[in-house]
């Protein structure tokens, strides 16, 4: 090859490179900073702030070393949004050679977005983009109108009237979000990534958000938003009719009215997996539910309503302080309709699910200073019990040690009002036809068995069992019991189980028709709880039974010592052979050392 050749090849490659390496001394970056912060600016209607801006030709951006957007001043002075790095993707050719600025996109690196919600509802980020669509510069609050038209003059105009790009990304993020009045630490969500296409705030774009939850959750969000809402969103369709012919008049009225960007409509599905509600910050801990949890949900807003109904598969839940977490998953299903303006919302079903087994909730919420206040109907009729298995323990019933229910139906019907971390739950619940298998009732109470006993084995059949109950964080109270055990009879009381878990039941049992005391027992019972004035030695109208302990645990005492005594005197007239035949000395603790039968006079 020639040597001239050589070279014209040689200068063909160095020319561009050398061309492209000087476009930057040529073209000074930060002449174009007045003009994108101006605009930036009016477009979100915050005060947006560039560091020192340089010119990458390899990749075709802007580079600002900082960004910066200024708070709502109603929410503090701290930035809502902050950024080390901005890329401004533009076309090259027309900001060399016209000095015209067409941006393509947006991408930023590791930015600190800090969400608040106030006690109203309002988010800091409702009043962005108010004035967009107003004109360029329109809802710019800190650049002058004189200033405007200078940097107009000197630069061509950008295409940035309502913030049109094609893409805009952020990468690596940390978002924080606060409730007004702070009762807690903030949501934290790690490792943000955003991806908006064909983004506009007056048309719909597609978007796609991950991040990264405390205790190793994941949570993604994708599907449409916009346009984005720069209307109030409590003004009718009348008042905003009215404020666009006093904006043809004034320019002004619409940019001094409140807006409300966080109505805009968007429909989105979304998924969560391994989320620990309370590590996450969306539970207090002293509510006492915890739980593992994934999600799957579609959610809709209209820019009045947000729409969402879903699943939720539960493991180790509990749902009550001093529960027991579930030792198999727990299915919830559920939807809910939220009403941006009125800070409230109706759920129209929750049902909780294990197997073929579901237990239905309705009702409404409101929320009161960000804390969701609940006015709920649980509901179940005839459901299966051995489906219930997995549920009972989440929420706080508890069974004698090694015990198990067995068949049956539980039918429930209870009110929930209040707070997760403080509420009432009231209400009535009814058991029918089931065993408790492994424990062994005729052997635990204490008191009868001077009688013979109750023999029940390890089962204790249970033909009916039902009461009304009340539970808030004092603890529980049961009044208007009813049992039916064939064992033991029927029983009736009330009693409390303190934050404790102490148990304090007083109950009377009819033992007459037990199955499983014997003759000697049944007779001398029948003397005491005989309906005929003839036979009745006194008043008593059944065996006084005090359940004590806790319920793994129970301590259950029969006073028919105490009965005794107190028909002694009725009983001695019948002769000290009736109670030597029957054993009832041996209720009151006395040897009988004489072989005679008959008392000494």
């Amino acid at each position: 090859m020639k040597k001239s050749v050589k070279i014209g090849l040689a200068a063909a490659i160095a020319v561009p490179i050398l061309a492209a390496a000087a476009i930057p001394f040529f073209v000074d970056a930060n002449t174009f900073r007045p003009m994108i912060e101006s605009r930036l600016t009016a477009a979100l209607s915050r005060k947006v702030t560039l560091g020192a801006l340089s010119l990458s030709v390899v990749t075709g951006s802007l580079v600002a070393d900082d960004l910066a957007i200024a708070e709502d001043p109603k929410f503090g002075q701290t930035p809502f949004f902050t950024a080390k790095r901005l890329r401004i993707g533009v076309q090259m050719k027309p900001l060399i050679f016209n000095r015209q600025l067409i941006v393509r996109s947006f991408e930023v690196d590791a930015p600190q977005i800090h969400l608040i919600r106030a006690e109203d509802g309002t988010w800091n980020f409702s009043t962005l983009s108010h004035g967009a669509g107003l004109g360029h510069g329109a809802g710019s609050q800190n650049t002058s109108q004189a200033t405007q038209t200078s940097q107009a003059a000197t630069l061509p105009d950008a295409t940035l009237p309502d913030l049109a790009v094609g893409l805009i990304t952020i990468q690596d993020g940390n978002a924080t979000i606060e409730t007004l009045p702070l009762q807690r630490n903030p949501q934290v969500y790690e490792h943000l990534d955003v991806k908006l296409e064909h983004f506009s705030l007056g048309e719909a774009f597609p978007f796609a958000v991950s991040a990264s939850l405390p205790g190793e959750g994941k949570v993604a969000v994708s599907g449409t938003v916009g346009p984005v809402n720069t209307q109030n969103a409590t003004q009718s369709a009348t008042q905003s009719a009215t404020q666009n012919a006093a904006r043809d008049a004034t320019q002004d009225t619409t940019r001094d009215a409140p807006q409300d960007a966080a109505s805009t409509v968007f429909d989105a599905q979304l998924t969560i997996k391994h989320l620990d509600p309370v590590a996450a910050g969306y539970l207090d801990p002293a509510s006492g539910i915890a739980m593992i949890a994934g999600l799957d949900a579609h959610i809709v807003s209209d820019g009045t309503n947000v729409t969402s109904d879903g699943k939720v598969q539960a493991e180790h839940l509990v749902l009550r302080k001093g529960g027991t977490a579930a030792p198999h998953p727990i299915e919830v299903s559920y939807r809910i309709v939220h009403s941006l303006k009125g800070n409230s919302g109706q759920v129209s079903d929750l049902a909780l699910q294990t197997g073929t087994v579901a237990i239905h909730i309705k009702g409404t919420y409101q929320l009161a200073a960000n804390v969701p206040v609940f006015d709920l109907k649980l509901l179940a009729q005839g459901v299966p019990i051995d489906g219930l298995q997995a549920l009972m323990p989440a929420v706080g019933v508890k069974l004698p040690d090694g015990a198990v229910l067995k068949g049956g139906t539980l039918s429930a019907n209870f009110d929930i009002k209040g707070s997760a971390k403080d509420n009432v739950v009231a209400g009535s619940y009814e058991i029918k036809n089931t065993e408790l298998v492994g424990y062994n009732l005729g052997s635990k109470i204490v008191g009868i068995a001077a009688l013979g006993g109750i023999k029940t084995g390890d089962t204790t059949a249970i033909d009916i069992a039902r009461a009304d109950m009340r539970i808030d964080k004092s603890g529980s109270e049961s009044t208007n019991i009813y049992s039916v055990l064939p064992a033991l009879g029927e029983s009736t009381g009330s009693g409390t189980v303190s934050p404790s878990g102490a148990l304090d039941f007083h109950l009377i049992s009819k033992v007459t028709s037990a199955k499983g005391l014997n003759k000697v027992g049944v007779n001398i019972l029948t003397k005491l709880n005989s309906s005929s004035a003839a036979d009745k030695p006194s008043d008593a109208t059944g065996i006084p039974i005090h359940i004590s302990g806790t319920a793994e645990n129970p301590v259950i005492t029969a006073d028919v010592s105490g009965l005794m005594k107190g028909n002694a005197a009725t009983l001695r007239s019948k002769g000290a052979d009736i109670l030597n035949k029957t054993g009832l000395s041996k209720l009151f603790g006395k040897k009988n050392n004489s072989p005679s039968t008959t008392p000494t006079k």
